[in-house]
């Protein structure tokens, strides 16, 4: 039994059904130890703060905490981290997945080898112990860990675990640099922080209980931004990247739009008017789901930052037609060409009107 208290962070959202039968395994699998259980929920529908709530009535050491916004895997996990009592900090996942008992293991492994953090690694090659894995999510995960072991660095059996350990004092000096990953906070940690000591137990991944995965077409995109700019270095921002993208989307609408009204005689510069603007349209749709997701703006917000987008960026689209017009008529109608330079003008005011105005 380690003197250490334990804090267990567990992020949530929708997952009422699942928060009784993990807190009884919490209970039953530490006995024996100094703990504390938190559910950093991200204000769910279904009750599931109030079901913590409740629970922690009769049972002082389980607590939730509820966010409303900035919401996602990443941030809850480093609030509830920041906002624990324990010496050693654990952050899993409350669907099932995940066995409280492993816990026993890396505390011995942490205290045995003097490490600062112990991550519990999914056997990936072994179709049996994945049972809760889709063979999809498996084949993302081993291409994830090949990546992230790349960003690190040194090569890792499961970097992009959800299930790790880690001491207090030293999460504490690496948390100020922490960035959001998306849901995979363990790779920005280890990326963060190349001095910690770090070990491995492996775990058989369990089967969901109840709800949902968490994992959606947004959290990929953003997890594969953020290990773009860890491949720099962090030179490049996350968001920028995210932002040149959609701008590259952004091309090719343009480019299909801009041959389509050539090709009912209309005149270049009304043809590059209204390719610019549909494009424009396209990329504040997709910046809005994807790049400033964590500022996403809804329903007449939406409408209204439309409009001031049109409206601020406004010089861009005239800077992007009147260079396109003139780099057409100086360099023989060359359609492509002419395009591109009005395109690389836009983009860039774009970029800081959306940032600092904008998605601000």
């Amino acid at each position: 039994m380690t003197s250490n208290r334990i804090s267990i962070i567990a992020p949530t959202y929708n997952e009422v059904a699942n928060i009784v039968p993990f807190a009884e395994r919490v209970k039953a699998s530490l006995a024996d130890f100094d703990w504390e259980l938190l559910f950093v929920d991200d204000n769910s529908a279904d009750g599931t703060a109030r079901k913590a709530f409740e629970y922690g009535i009769t049972e002082p050491r389980v607590r939730p905490i509820i966010r409303f916004v900035d919401r996602g895997l990443a941030k809850s996990s480093i609030q509830g981290m920041l906002s624990a009592k324990g010496d050693l900090l654990c952050v899993m996942d409350a669907d099932g997945q995940h066995d409280p008992a492993v816990l026993i293991e890396m505390v011995e492994r942490m205290e045995r080898d003097g490490l600062d953090i112990v991550s519990a690694a999914r056997r990936l090659e072994d179709d049996h112990a994945l049972e809760g894995l889709s063979p999809i999510r498996r084949k993302l995960s081993q291409i994830g860990n090949a990546l992230s072991s790349f960003v690190i660095g040194r090569k890792l059996a499961d970097p992009l675990t959800g299930f790790f350990l880690i001491r207090r004092d030293r999460f504490l000096k690496l948390a100020p640099d922490l960035g959001d990953p998306g849901f995979k906070l363990l790779l920005d940690i280890l990326y963060t922080d190349k001095t910690l000591r770090h070990g491995e137990v492996f775990f058989d991944f369990g089967t969901r209980l109840h709800g949902s995965s968490k994992l959606d077409s947004y959290v990929l995109w953003k997890f594969a931004t953020f290990l773009m700019s860890k491949m720099t270095r962090g030179i490049v921002p996350a968001k920028l990247i995210s932002f040149v993208f959609v701008g590259g989307s952004g091309v090719f609408v343009h480019f299909a739009v801009l041959y389509s009204v050539l090709a009912v005689s209309a005149s270049f510069a009304v043809s590059q008017t209204i390719a610019t603007l549909i494009a424009t349209t396209s990329n504040f749709l997709l910046n809005n789901l994807l790049t400033f997701q964590d500022r996403r703006l809804h329903g007449v917000r939406l409408l209204s930052g439309y409009f001031k987008f049109l409206a601020v960026s406004a010089v861009g689209i005239v800077a992007n037609v009147s260079a396109a017009t003139l780099a057409y008529e100086n360099l023989i109608h060359v359609v492509f060409i002419a395009t591109l330079a009005g395109i690389a003008i836009d983009t860039v005011w774009k970029f800081v009107i959306a940032n600092r105005f904008i998605w601000k």
